[in-house]
């Protein structure tokens, strides 16, 4: 486990910096982007995607967001943009099929580029979706560019073709195009059934114009499996993730996987399926992730993934490790496809979702909002102001402080997430029993395991204040009776009135 620096160490600006991260932004949603109407045909919308401008001067922060827009005639996607950090949404343009005349029908990518590409400058946006007739007959992979930061649109090339749009591995289509710049060259990934010998495929290729594509280069084929949907994110310490759905892994139809490497052309070799996405808590998502980072959370930013299965994000502050994904609910349904996107702040998540694939007559709505991370996905230690040599723990589900070294280190460590009851205050869940809070009864504190019920969330819900007895440090005053905050007594902790300078004392942690 990496270490992290104790607050003791930084002092006053630390302190500040966590408290900012859980107060300067208010979640909001969900809300409403677009509502299909009843006259067009099921699903209504599906597989959004949205970008920040980073590379548009002034424009900088805009959001542009689009999606599959099902429609009687020929579909194209539509173009919102955000000038409000995602808090609402105006249609500005659309993207038409003028090059096949078959419409743009599926799975559609935004992207910026952060250099000259080719005659291409910095700043200019890039559509890349499935170019698909109405019988559903062939698939083209095309490319679409916006210099005019999405209010009218040229097409540019076309990457890839293949056979029909079922996916049933057998008629060879090409599916879920997704593009980054590396080392001057645009690289666009995708699924590929165009391999006999392979169900599907995961493939990119490269272009140095924008127009010229290089040969298709295998990412992960796995022979009769089926990996899908590939998503990448670049981290912090410079390495990439590829996040991807693996159909017919051995922990659950369509797992989520992922590899990472320094460079974003070789993920390795192709036939390693490379790491299943599991939880601490036992918990494997399935079906169509989507991936991104925010550097705003901690000394390594967090990875945060989701996927179809659950509306619940699923964080890594250890750069990928393996052994540390958590998941932190959401108020955003899940949908085919979710997309992430960090907000300006880096520590909150926006959330866009189009809801479930085809299912009888329903027609979803595009659906957004924002997700507070803070230092959720970080692991915590409490050191008690005094005396500073303990540590709080839980033993047999009672919180408590105990001198270190404690035996069972885990006992002692904690997750400090947005408040269950309140997302601007926090709550603590432990480390080796995740799902359980400390969550005050009788006022005391103890371990138990979230119930859903509202009385639950409130008594594990704690708003942060600067240390009572010494302000470098923290103190947490309890959510439903705030006249009330945690401290130890007779080593066992529990949340009273404060007013004396030892009980000043016992209610001030150091978070390390």
């Amino acid at each position: 486990m990496k270490n992290v620096l104790r607050l003791s160490k930084i002092g006053l600006a630390m302190v500040l910096s966590c408290m900012i991260a859980f107060s300067t932004a208010s979640a909001f949603g969900p809300s409403t982007m677009y509502t299909s109407p009843s006259s067009n045909p099921s699903p209504g919308s599906l597989y959004p995607r949205l970008l920040t401008l980073k590379h548009n001067g002034a424009y900088n922060g805009r959001m542009l967001a689009t999606f599959e827009k099902y429609v009687s005639g020929t579909p194209t996607f539509p173009i919102y943009e955000s000038t409000n950090g995602g808090v609402s949404w105006t249609q500005i343009s659309q993207v038409s099929d003028t090059v096949n005349g078959w419409g743009l029908r599926y799975q559609p990518f935004l992207f910026e580029l952060p250099q000259a590409i080719g005659t291409m400058p910095a700043g200019t946006i890039l559509l890349f979706g499935n170019s698909i007739p109405g019988d559903l007959s062939q698939t083209k992979l095309d490319m679409y560019k916006s210099t005019d930061r999405g209010q009218t649109w040229t097409f540019v090339s076309s990457i890839a073709s293949g056979g029909a749009a079922h996916p049933n591995g057998l008629e060879d289509p090409v599916w879920e195009p997704f593009a980054l710049v590396y080392n001057n060259k645009l690289i666009v990934y995708y699924s590929d059934e165009r391999d006999p010998s392979h169900n599907q495929k995961l493939v990119h290729q490269t272009s140095t114009d924008g127009v010229n594509w290089g040969p298709v280069v295998d990412d992960i084929a796995l022979g009769n499996k089926r990996p899908g949907m590939p998503i990448i994110a670049k981290l912090g310490n410079g390495n990439y993730i590829y996040v991807y759905e693996y159909g017919g892994a051995p922990e659950a139809n369509f797992a989520i996987y992922y590899k990472i490497s320094a460079n974003p052309e070789n993920f390795g070799a192709a036939n390693q399926p490379g790491t299943v996405l599991r939880t601490r808590d036992g918990v494997v998502p399935t079906s169509s992730p989507y991936v991104t980072w925010l550097s705003g959370t901690g000394p390594n930013g967090t990875i945060a993934v989701s996927a179809y299965s659950s509306s619940d994000i699923y964080l890594n502050a250890e750069n990928g490790s393996s052994s540390n994904w958590t998941r932190i609910s959401s108020t955003i349904p899940s949908g085919y496809s979710t997309a992430l996107e960090p907000l300006a702040d880096q520590h909150n998540l926006f959330i866009l979702s189009s809801g479930a694939l085809p299912n009888g007559s329903n027609r979803n709505s595009v659906v957004f909002g924002s997700l507070e991370i803070g230092n959720g996905s970080l692991i915590k230690r409490l050191q008690p102001h005094s005396p500073s040599q303990y540590f709080v723990r839980h033993y047999e589900f009672v919180a408590r402080i105990d001198p270190d070294p404690i035996a069972t280190i885990n006992d002692s460590r904690f997750r400090i997430v947005p408040g269950l009851a309140n997302s601007s205050s926090v709550s603590f869940e432990s480390v080796n029993f995740p799902g359980y809070y400390l969550r005050h009864y009788n006022y005391a504190l103890r371990l138990e395991r979230k119930d859903g019920t509202s009385q639950f969330n409130q008594d594990a819900t704690f708003n942060q204040v600067p240390g009572l007895a010494d302000a470098s440090k923290a103190s947490f005053q309890s959510y439903n009776y705030p006249t009330r905050y945690i401290r130890h007594y007779d080593n066992l902790l529990r949340i009273d009135p404060i007013g004396t300078t030892q009980e000043r004392s016992d209610a001030t942690f150091a978070i390390q």
